[in-house]
C-alpha cells in the first residue's frame, strides 16, 4: 500500500509538470501538443466514470468472491484494450518528438544530488510526445491496478486503496489527461 501511495505522489508531481507544459503552450506560438480531439476527451471522461464505479464496486464487495480479482477480469481486459486505444491515438497525432516537460525534469533530476536509491525509485523520465506520454503512463497504471486486484486475490480491492488509486495515481492522471484536453479545446 505504501508503494502506491509514493507512487500517487509522483504521478501527481508529473501530472503538475504536463499542465504546465500544456499553460505555456497557450504564452507560445510553437506548438506543444497535438490539436483537441474530442473523441479522446470522451473516452479519457468515460474510463475516469467507469474505473470510478469499478473501484467503489471492488471496494463494496472486498472480502466476498464478487470482488476477487478472478470474477473481474473482463474490467480489466476492456480497459486495456480501451487505454490501448487512447495510446495509438496520441500516437496518431503526434506533434513532437519529445516532450519539454519530461526534458526539463531529466535536467533537473540529473542537477539533483540525489541518493542512489531515491534515483531508481523516481526511475528515467519517459521521452516521447507529451500526449503519448500520458497515455502510456495512465497504460502502465491501469497494468498496476490490475497485479495489486490480482496480488489481492479473494481479498479484492480495500478501502484504504482508494484515495491512492483514484485521489492520487489512476484518477489523478485520468483528470490531468482530461485538463489537457480541456486546455487544447479552450485554446482553439
Amino acid at each position: 500500500m505504501r508503494a502506491l501511495t509514493g507512487f500517487g505522489r509522483d504521478l501527481r508531481r508529473l501530472a503538475a509538470l504536463l499542465m504546465l507544459a500544456v499553460a505555456l503552450a497557450g504564452c507560445t506560438h510553437v506548438q506543444l501538443a497535438a490539436p483537441y480531439d474530442a473523441a479522446t476527451d470522451a473516452e479519457l471522461g468515460s474510463v475516469l466514470q467507469d474505473t470510478t464505479s469499478f473501484v467503489a464496486k471492488m471496494v463494496t464487495n472486498a472480502g466476498q468472491p464478487a470482488g476477487a480479482y478472478a470474477r473481474n477480469t473482463d474490467f480489466y481486459d476492456n480497459m486495456e484494450g480501451r487505454v490501448a486505444l487512447l495510446v495509438a491515438r496520441a500516437q496518431a497525432n503526434r506533434v513532437l518528438d519529445n516532450c519539454p516537460s519530461t526534458q526539463a525534469m531529466a535536467r533537473v533530476l540529473g542537477a539533483a544530488d540525489l541518493p542512489p536509491a531515491l534515483g531508481r525509485k523516481i526511475g528515467t523520465p519517459p521521452q516521447g510526445d507529451c500526449d503519448v506520454v500520458l497515455m502510456q503512463l495512465l497504460q502502465q497504471q491501469f497494468h498496476d491496478l490490475r497485479a495489486f486486484h490480482q496480488a489481492e486475490g479473494a481479498l479484492g480491492i480495500p478501502a484504504a486503496a482508494v484515495g491512492p488509486l483514484l485521489d492520487g495515481g489512476l484518477g489523478a492522471t485520468l483528470r490531468a489527461a482530461m485538463a489537457v484536453q480541456r486546455a487544447k479545446q479552450l485554446s482553439r
